[in-house]
């Protein structure tokens, strides 16, 4: 049930998480309506806010949905392994730090992206795969819903990627003639409600590269707040409908090329069921997987 409140002259200048605790005291707890606020359930004149920190103005309208499902344990799903490496099937939402995975992280995705992660069982795996990205030999694909119609079949974007912004301990990326240069590679595998399915390769690993890119290209992916405010695509969501999907590279010690796919996770799949785009699905892997021991090689 959402819930609408006007900030009046007397309450500007609080924190949204403040205003809210005062407004909703019968809420489970400041973790849930701070959890509401982060999940995107939380609008101030209509546009989602997820900082909890923001300071409000007089004639403010806060509208949110309160958050009442207690948050679900992280277990590491297994993709595969052998006696050096480990890859995992990461969920929206939770932080890609070393403790939330058994073993030395070889890359990182951003809390809101699913997908495939590569772990290493020892330090010398570690520094190889290290050099395997460094050396572009890891191939990413990575399964996005952008906002609009999508006109461009394939695309290549090269750019300068660097701190553009510094927002309430968070920080937006952005093309600058001093960054690292960063290059993207797109398919567009089709259209549906005012949005778009693509597979993107980064050529490049830079942060926020993904986001920044399609953004910057007038598509912005659905969901993604930090980098767009506003959206045509009417389906809301509670995380940016980035999952990466697949990895090849060549084993560090056999050389044999390894193949991991995460499948897509049940609320990409409602998105695309939502847009008219679930014909597509047909094109990935959806069934699961029986042996996660044995990748393609």
């Amino acid at each position: 049930m959402k819930r609408q409140f006007k900030v009046s002259s007397d309450e500007k200048g609080q924190r949204l998480l403040a205003f809210l605790r005062e407004k909703c005291p019968d809420a489970p707890s400041v973790k849930a309506l701070k959890r509401s606020i982060e999940g995107k359930l939380c609008r101030i004149n209509g546009k989602v806010e997820t900082f909890s920190t923001h300071i409000l103005k007089t004639g403010d309208v806060v509208e949110i949905e309160i958050d009442r499902e207690a948050p679900v344990r992280f277990k590491p799903l297994l993709l595969w392994e052998d006696e050096v490496l480990a890859a995992y099937d990461k969920p929206a939402g939770v932080v890609c730090e070393p403790k939330a995975f058994p073993g030395k992280l070889v890359h990182r995705l951003d809390k809101e992206t699913s997908g495939v992660v590569l772990v290493a069982k020892n330090e010398k795996t570690l520094q190889q795969m290290i050099e395997l990205f460094r050396e572009k030999k890891v191939q990413k694909e990575y399964v996005a819903v952008v906002d609009g119609l999508v006109r461009d079949k394939t695309k290549t974007i090269t750019s300068k990627l660097a701190p553009r912004h510094h927002f309430q301990g968070q920080t937006l990326y952005g093309s600058s003639p001093t960054g690292q240069e960063a290059i993207t590679k797109w398919e567009l595998i089709g259209t549906g409600t005012k949005s778009s399915l693509l597979v993107c390769k980064p050529v490049t690993g830079r942060t926020h590269q993904l986001r920044v890119h399609l953004k910057e290209a007038g598509h912005p992916i659905v969901g993604d707040y930090q980098y767009s405010r506003t959206f045509q695509c009417p389906y809301e969501t509670k995380r940016h409908l980035l999952h990466a999907y697949k990895i090849v590279f060549p084993h560090p010690d056999t050389e044999q090329s390894v193949e991991i796919i995460a499948q897509l996770p049940a609320d990409f799949i409602a998105a695309l069921e939502s847009v008219n785009m679930a014909h597509f699905l047909k094109l990935f892997h959806t069934e699961k997987q029986k042996d996660r021991r044995n990748p393609r090689h």
